[in-house]
């Protein structure tokens, strides 16, 4: 109940501003009435101080603002907020003071004069308190707007990264199983029913069960089996292809993150002519994922330059900053004989 009272009156702009004054009042009139134990003197003051820096509140927050410091005109908001507190200080704070408080309230001041530099100062420096709190929370709000701006900007730069650099991947897949499927045919392999049964899953998974933010896993795992099946159809007994996955929990990850991999192996760790191998190894336990892939490796295939399905080895580490960021390592392996990657992501602090 207390809660949704408190929540009511600042909600309501009028009595929020009041509530500012009367609490400027109360602060400065304590603060300078424990000088002289002259409490009611000081709150009198005070109040006739009201006019001078409420003029310059509102004319600063509404005026002054507006038309520059939120169209970043920095320094003509300087200037003129300067002009401001000058002309307020000296026409309106300096005369109440002057002539009327001084005399009435503080008898045994003695003025040096209304133009003194020393007296001034302190009228300006007084008037000016008032909207340092003011000033302070528009600052806080435009800082924290623009962060917000620009986080929301940086958001929709990178899901429109992710969307161009997953168009890449998946024009080369196609390609490449339309090949696998083509071949067969030609072949008129009893294989080809098998073939178009595993390509339908893949074409089905990748325009209606992939198109979300995150997936299980157990279906991009599915999603990684159907494709390997399709090459192990192709390549029959040439090529040695072993895939082992083991998962304690169907975690959630982003859609085709791992298959650039498992393309990788096959595009650059076979061959027409030579005996080739791949072995793929994927466990997901302890909210960990380890993904090793290991191919055989051929003088004529530049692994590391043509790295997955001809996106490049920096596309694909950035595909990985701007969704797992620090939450994921790839190590790679290449020598003489063979080319191995290891993914590890860590599904703990993924968002």
């Amino acid at each position: 109940m207390r809660h949704m009272l408190i929540k009511k009156i600042f909600s309501n702009k009028i009595l929020r501003h009041i509530l500012y004054w009367i609490g400027l009042i109360i602060f400065f009139g304590i603060t300078w009435g424990t000088y002289d134990n002259d409490y009611a003197r000081s709150f009198t003051i005070q109040t006739f101080s009201l006019p001078a820096r409420m003029l310059l509140v509102y004319i600063t927050i509404y005026v002054l603002l507006p038309k520059f410091f939120k169209t970043k005109r920095f320094v003509l908001f300087i200037i003129f907020y300067v002009i401001t507190l000058l002309v307020v200080s000296t026409c309106i704070q300096r005369p109440i003071i002057y002539f009327y408080v001084q005399p009435n309230y503080l008898p045994g001041w003695q003025s040096e004069g209304y133009f003194t530099i020393t007296e001034l100062v302190n009228t300006i420096l007084d008037v000016n308190i008032a909207v340092l709190v003011p000033l302070g929370i528009v600052f806080f709000r435009f800082y924290y707007n623009a962060q917000q701006k620009t986080l929301e900007l940086e958001k929709e730069k990178i899901e429109a990264e992710l969307i161009q650099l997953r168009n890449q991947v998946h024009p080369h897949f196609l390609f490449n199983t339309l090949n696998n499927l083509y071949a067969l045919i030609l072949k008129k392999s009893n294989d080809a029913e098998t073939a178009v049964l595993k390509l339908s899953k893949l074409m089905r998974y990748m325009l209606y069960e992939a198109n979300t933010q995150k997936v299980s896993l157990s279906k991009e795992i599915d999603y990684l089996k159907n494709y390997v099946d399709l090459e192990k159809l192709r390549f029959g007994n040439f090529v040695e292809i072993s895939f082992h996955s083991e998962m304690d929990n169907d975690y959630q990850i982003v859609p085709f993150l791992l298959i650039p991999f498992v393309e990788n192996a096959f595009k650059h760790g076979t061959s027409s002519s030579e005996k080739s191998w791949i072995v793929m190894h994927l466990n997901a336990k302890q909210n960990e994922l380890i993904m090793q892939i290991e191919n055989s490796k051929f003088p004529d295939h530049n692994t590391e330059e043509e790295f997955i399905g001809g996106i490049g080895f920096k596309n694909v580490k950035k595909r990985l900053d701007l969704l797992y960021a620090d939450n994921y390592s790839l190590h790679i392996e290449d020598n003489n004989q063979s080319f191995e990657v290891v993914l590890k992501l860590n599904f703990t602090y993924q968002s």
